[in-house]
């Protein structure tokens, strides 16, 4: 069918991104292995998992580099796809990239606090996946759209988008006070957060595709 085509050739366009990342490959390892250093010298998971959501959004400029470098904007013109579905597979690259990130991150932080002595528990894991995700997508968000406008080189103040977020976290991670005001509010209307979330999250990434497809259709 017609959708189907059109989620092969979106898979395709961010296949081509993944393949575009051969050239990164040390950093991305790097990348996604050390801010397991950083959650054992700050013993918070939150802190560890957005730190890491952090790094990675920052490497979302490196499939422009690539781009860039090898003057790719020609293929991507005679490429057999839209500039929706090219666009859509640049950010199906980065989320999936997000995703791997945040699983590593789960998955070998707790035991490393575990092992330094600090207690994780459910909750703590839940809050701070939902937290780095919310982060990783609003960074790209903003970084996508601002590499498509001004290039990897002009664009590249856009790289810099999470350290605010970083910072922000670390603020409120510092602040127990904070947490627990949201957590007692969030319980008392148990519906409230993933309204919010959800509707956030389909705001933000709308938003950002669209701006986007725009900058890269005046482009061609």
């Amino acid at each position: 069918t017609e959708e189907v085509t059109k989620m092969e050739k979106i898979y395709k366009a961010a296949k081509l991104d993944f393949i575009l990342l051969k050239y990164y490959l040390k950093s991305i390892c790097f990348t996604l292995f050390i801010p397991l250093v950083f959650v054992f010298l700050y013993r918070s998971l939150m802190v560890g998992v957005s730190f890491a959501m952090f790094l990675m959004s920052m490497s979302s400029i490196y499939t422009f580099s690539v781009a860039e470098k090898n003057d790719m904007q020609r293929l991507y013109g005679i490429l057999p796809v839209s500039d929706t579905q090219l666009v859509c597979g640049k950010y199906l690259h980065i989320f999936f990239m997000g995703v791997i990130t945040l699983l590593i991150s789960c998955s070998l932080q707790p035991l490393i606090l575990k092992v330094s002595g600090t207690s994780v528990s459910l909750q703590d894991m839940i809050t701070s996946a939902l937290a780095g995700m919310i982060l990783f997508i609003t960074y790209i968000c903003i970084q996508i759209p601002g590499y498509y406008k001004f290039g990897p080189i002009k664009g590249r103040v856009f790289m810099y988008v999470p350290v605010a977020g970083i910072l922000l976290t670390m603020f409120i991670a510092g602040r127990s006070d904070l947490l627990s005001s949201l957590v007692r509010l969030l319980s008392r209307y148990p519906w409230l957060g993933p309204c919010l979330i959800a509707a956030y999250l389909v705001l933000v990434i709308t938003v950002s595709i669209s701006v986007s497809v725009m900058i890269q259709k005046n482009r061609l």
